[in-house]
Parts: C-alpha cells; structure tokens; sequence
C-alpha cells in the first residue's frame, strides 16, 4: 500500500473504525490546494450512512461518531506516514491541510526511483483476463475510426491488466472481456465502445490511415510555425513526425469516456491537437532539463547527484513542487487502480490517464515558468537544486509510465 493510500486508510479507519473501501467519500484534491486544502470529506454523518454500523439517528456530524477530538486525530496522523497540518471546516465539509515535511518528499521519490516501472501497480487480478473485440481482423490503418477506437481501448486495457495481475495467476480461471459497439447478451461480459462521429454527429467513415495522415501533417505544420523546424522527405523527421500523429489520435480517442460518442472534425487540427502538443512539448521540456543538469555536471559546472538520502528535501518550499509531489505523483497509483479496478464489471477508464496526463502538464508548465530549476552554480544553491532534480526525475518516471500504457513513446525533444 502506497504512502498515500495508507494515510486514507488509516484517516477512514479512526472516523468510522471501517475498513470497507469507499474512495469517493474522502476526496483527494487536485486543484487549489493552498486554500482547499489536499483532502476533504462531508461533515454531516448521514453521508456516511453505507460505513456505519450502529444507530447514528441522534448523531450530527462525523466526529460525533467516535467522539473524535480534532487535536486528537491531528496527533495520531503522525503515526500514519504523512501528518495533517491543519483542520478547517469549509461550508459543509472539513478540509484537511497536510504536512509539506522533507520526509514526505523524500519517502514518495525513494520508492519512485527505485520501483521505476513497477510504480503504481499492485494485484488486483488474481486470475488472466482476455480482452478480445468484435473488429474485423484487418490492418489497422484500413480501420474506420470507430474500429481503430476499439483497438486502442484493448491495447491500454491489456496493458493495465497486465501490469495488475499476478503473475502466479491461474489460466483456468480465465475471464473473457469483449469490447464492442452494442451490448451482448450474458455470459459475455462486454465494454461498450461508443461510436466516433463525425461533425454532422453521424458515424464517421474516415478510415484510420486518413486520420493518422491529417494528424502527422498537423503536428509537422505546428512544428514549422511554431520551430522553424524545415522537413525534407524521408529525413529522420518524417519517422517523428508520424509517430506524433499516431500519438496524437491515440490521445483524442481515449479523451472521453469509452461508453461515449467521439466526435473527430478531421479539419479542426487546432481542437484535436491541443491537448496531446500540450502533453509532447512538457515530456520533452522535462527531458531537456534533465539532460541539461547531466551536462551541466559533465562540465564540473554543477556537482554530481548525491546519494538520495543525502538531499535535503525541506528546500523545496515552492507551492508547485508540492503539487507535484501530491497530485502528480502521490495519487498516481490510485489513478491507475481507478481506471482499471472495475474491468470486470465491464466498466473501463482510460480517459482518466488522459485527464491526469494533462493536469501534470499544467502543474509542470506553470513550475517551469515561475521557478528557476537550475539555478547559477554557486555551492548555497546546490541542496536545492538536487532536491528539484531528484523531484522532477520521480516525476518523468510517472510521465513515462503513463505514456507507455498508451503505447506512446515518450517524447526526447520537440
């Protein structure tokens, strides 16, 4: 259990002594921290009436319940890895501010680094799964749009339920998924895939290889404006160029709920690439900057990384490095459970890998601007540069874990 989950378990655990899992009603937020506080839950006790097991009809609000003492939970927090601030009720509810503590830092990129690619994954599945479509065995880029959404959606979810099975799991106990674009009757347990559209808000006939070549050519074009970049045929470039393209459809179709219509306008490359540019150029400002600390230190500029429990994280004061500690990184393993946990069920959310790519690209865009990373190399200004470097090396892992469950490869340079 990861340090965050365990604080929520263990938060839930002393209000209502349950340890039944209900994520939605202790909220983990990810915007406005510094007046919203990092978590939140309803005063009132009716609203936890599906935790409870004694009568509460003479009882008001939470606290009631086990007459808990605020001061109380505040001290106890501290046996729970990461400690609570401050306590301020906000209209209806009680918002929670949690301790920015070096430590906190320094135990969430501690298991980060050295989980790398095994970061955020646990068993949930203890028997395989199988997910199969009802497409029509053809190549892919001779797919029409709809039929490519379907492949995409069983490409992340095989590489999300590989990542949550265990590997000791039993092959007779084989559970069968199926995507498709209409409900199947039982024994089948199905995915609905909804269909794309297009800008009358009829199905779409594009065929795949169109999109991904009016995507490829978008890309190009922004990069020309925007870089000056100039592409001669069958240059390196043009291989780049129609991975981004691929890219780009990858992230427009999982942008939306699976069960949901997609609408792709096929000419209004502005709307459709936003958001995947967006995600491409901070993957590869991140790589940059990183790869300029490394040269940095090639020419005795900077000195080497020290050992990370050498590194005085209680540097990083910024409101955004706590973002990204907290939003970006600390919640990213319940992000991937979420997404994942009710496949078989038949209910699926790849879309939230999208959303969660984005706001780490917000929170990473506005640290850019706003703070100085690597700073002159003058020996005070060291601890903190190294305690950013290690935060930010944590943080491309997570970057680039999420885009290779998306079968993306990360992004060097843009």
């Amino acid at each position: 259990m990861y340090l965050l989950e365990f604080f929520l378990f263990q938060l839930q655990k002393y209000l209502v002594s349950s340890e039944k899992n209900n994520h939605n009603i202790i909220r983990k937020h990810t915007k406005k921290l510094k007046t919203l506080g990092d978590i939140s839950f309803p005063l009132k006790i009716k609203n936890w009436h599906n935790l409870l097991n004694k009568d509460v009809s003479d009882l008001e609000t939470i606290f009631d319940y086990n007459e808990v003492d605020i001061d109380h939970l505040k001290a106890e927090s501290v046996n729970w890895g990461i400690s609570i601030a401050d306590i301020k009720p906000i209209e209806s509810d009680v918002h929670m501010f949690l301790t920015r503590s070096g430590e906190t830092f320094m135990a969430t990129i501690s298991e980060v680094l050295s989980s790398q690619e095994r970061y955020g994954f646990c068993v949930l599945f203890d028997s395989k799964i199988s997910v199969e479509t009802t497409s029509v065995d053809v190549r892919i880029g001779d797919l029409d749009v709809t039929n490519l959404r379907i492949q995409i959606l069983k490409s992340v979810a095989d590489n999300l339920i590989q990542k949550f099975t265990s590997k000791c799991s039993s092959v007779q106990n084989q559970n069968k998924i199926m995507i498709s674009q209409s409900p199947l009757r039982k024994p089948h347990t199905f995915l609905l895939c909804g269909p794309v559209i297009d800008h009358n808000g009829v199905k779409s006939t594009m065929i795949s290889g169109k999109l991904f070549g009016k995507r490829m050519n978008d890309m190009r074009m922004m990069a020309q404006h925007k870089y000056g970049v100039q592409i001669k045929a069958n240059s390196p470039w043009e291989v780049y160029f129609e991975k981004l393209g691929k890219a780009c459809v990858t992230i427009e179709l999982l942008s939306n709920k699976p069960q949901k219509p997609m609408k792709i306008t096929e000419n209004n490359s502005q709307t459709a690439n936003k958001g995947a540019s967006f995600i491409f150029y901070n993957c590869a400002r991140l790589a940059t900057l990183l790869r300029e600390f490394e040269r940095r230190i090639a020419q005795n500029v900077y000195p080497a990384l020290p050992a990370i429990d050498c590194v005085d994280f209680s540097l990083l004061d910024q409101q955004e490095e706590w973002e990204l500690l907290y939003v970006c990184i600390m919640q990213y393993p319940m992000v991937l459970k979420d997404s994942v946990k009710d496949i078989e069920k038949g209910i699926f959310g790849p879309h939230n890998l999208i959303i969660f790519l984005s706001n780490l690209c917000s929170v990473f865009s506005v640290y850019y601007r706003r703070v100085r990373i690597l700073t002159d190399a003058r020996e005070h200004l060291h601890g903190v540069i190294h305690a950013k470097v290690y935060l930010l090396k944590a943080l491309q892992v997570v970057f680039h874990n999420t885009l290779f469950l998306l079968n993306i490869e990360p992004i060097k340079e843009m």
